[in-house]
């Protein structure tokens, strides 16, 4: 789908969207698989949409779990193109992964996904809080100049209702609240992330690894991910 068939989608249907939404969550997800379904022109195409608040990025969503663990490789670096795209409000489009010499670490990192091309759009999302909407292809060819400019569209399309949804739907994520639902589940998926570059494990290990450690240390799964990530800043000489 073009820019203009994401323009068909106003505002006010995106705003009976979120009103019809039970939450966050399920918005956010209607939200990326609106963007994976139009974009591509019928090709596959994974989308995923990334917050970050106080240096904690997480996916809110995303049309595919494999998605979700393409956005996690780059959180256990803290560094990557939609990270990238987010913090410094830029696009960032990489048409051939394993010719990109910027992205060389990351294309090493993400070999056996098969992506071909990755493109990472911010989305304006209010104060305090950063934003971006990611595209990952497998096939070459689908990310042309008119793929470019209809999820730039897209991005700016969803902006306004995004930051109705923080506030409608998140109170929490606006502030600094690690007890929320879906907070919680961004630190877990950002340590499991951690640890699968760590030890060179899976993820279902990665999990289990982090389970045992929290349980043998007695703290909630969430707090024991707080503690790995901020290790991983110390290491990476962040704190």
């Amino acid at each position: 789908m073009g820019a203009r068939g994401h323009d068909a989608r106003n505002q006010d249907e995106l705003q009976d969207l979120l009103l019809e939404s039970e939450g966050f969550s399920d918005f956010m997800l209607e939200l990326v698989l609106i963007a994976a379904a139009g974009l591509g022109s019928g090709k596959p195409v994974l989308c995923s949409i990334t917050v970050e608040r106080e240096g904690f990025p997480l996916t809110v969503a995303s049309s595919e779990l494999d998605a979700m663990v393409l956005d996690e490789r780059q959180y256990a670096f803290d560094n990557g193109p939609c990270l990238t795209a987010l913090r410094q409000q830029r696009k960032v489009f990489i048409p051939e992964i394993d010719e990109s010499r910027t992205w060389r670490d990351y294309a090493r990192e993400i070999g056996s996904s098969g992506v071909h091309a990755i493109l990472a759009v911010p989305v304006e999302a209010g104060s305090g809080t950063q934003a971006a909407l990611n595209c990952y292809a497998r096939e070459p060819g689908i990310m042309d100049s008119d793929f470019v400019s209809a999820v730039e569209a897209f991005a700016g399309s969803i902006s306004r209702i995004l930051r109705l949804a923080l506030r409608f739907h998140l109170p929490a994520l606006a502030g600094a609240d690690l007890g929320s639902e879906l907070r919680a589940r961004g630190l877990v998926d950002g340590a499991v992330a951690v640890i699968m570059v760590r030890d060179k494990c899976s993820r279902a290990e990665a999990f289990a690894q982090l389970s045992r450690s929290a349980f043998s240390a007695n703290v909630r799964l969430g707090d024991r991910a707080i503690e790995v990530l901020r290790e991983a800043r110390r290491a990476r000489g962040m704190e």
